[in-house]
């Protein structure tokens, strides 16, 4: 059990951090609504990881070994039932959380209602193709090398205080953000919206930028000039979710034409 902890707890933490890297170079080359083509911390947390990215691949670590009766363990049968069942799990763990986001703390951190064939804008055959793509990768490319990393970085003196000492990192920055996050949740609630995540942090550093505030790259809802109540007070029509929801395409036309004046 030990040992399963301790490869679970590295693959964790590969997951957060590599996803976290995948991203802050897809948002940088396709911005969000909210955000334009500049170098941002695309988590929600302060810290260069994203747990999502963590959970999912600690998943498919696990889910690497399943077999089924009947079937070679090595044989292609069994290889594609595993990868359909990793991305039918992907997408039911992003399903989740996106509702958890939007119901527990009136935030939607991404919207896919402009995608086809979409499902509340939460998941859509796009974005599931694009788990497909990551399961794909991890279970035929990288599954078998992480095996190989697992036994080699597990027996490194010192792995289990490293192990500790990030989680501890973590919590830390979990529970600031989640604190911050019920801050936002109440103004949500107060003014009726859910929020739209990106959206959110755009505006945020948009008035910072306005009022000549520092630029925190690992503090990215931090903001000196506004209290964040007047913040939902003056802004809010920009980011809540009712709002803009159906019109990112005309919020992309007024981008781009602002880049060509």
């Amino acid at each position: 059990m030990i040992e399963f902890l301790q490869r679970i707890a590295f693959i964790f933490i590969f997951g957060c951090i590599g996803g976290w890297i995948i991203e802050f170079f897809y948002r940088h080359f396709v911005p969000s609504i909210g955000q334009t083509k500049k170098w941002v911390n695309p988590g929600f947390l302060r810290g260069p990881w994203l747990p999502l990215y963590g959970t999912g691949l600690s998943i498919l670590y696990v889910m690497s070994f399943i077999t089924f009766p009947g079937l070679d363990p090595e044989g292609w049968g069994t290889k594609i039932l595993v990868l359909l069942l990793m991305v039918l799990v992907m997408t039911i763990i992003e399903l989740i959380t996106g509702y958890i986001f939007i119901l527990k703390l009136n935030m939607r951190l991404w919207d896919y209602s402009d995608n086809r064939f979409n499902f509340r804008g939460i998941i859509c055959p796009l974005y599931t193709f694009f788990w497909g793509i990551i399961c794909a990768i991890y279970y035929f490319i990288v599954h078998k090398p992480m095996l190989k990393v697992l036994d080699f970085v597990t027996d490194l003196p010192g792995y289990n205080i490293a192990i500790i000492a990030f989680f501890v990192i973590f919590v830390i920055d979990f529970l600031h953000t989640i604190r911050f996050f019920h801050l936002v949740k109440a103004l949500a609630k107060e003014h009726n919206i859910v929020v739209l995540f990106t959206a959110f942090r755009g505006k945020i550093n948009e008035v910072r930028k306005s009022a000549k505030e520092e630029d925190h790259f690992f503090r990215p809802f931090e903001l000196k000039s506004l209290s964040m109540g007047a913040f939902f007070a003056k802004y809010k029509d920009t980011f809540s979710f009712s709002r803009l929801k159906g019109k990112f395409s005309d919020y992309r036309g007024r981008r781009t034409a602002n880049k060509n004046t």
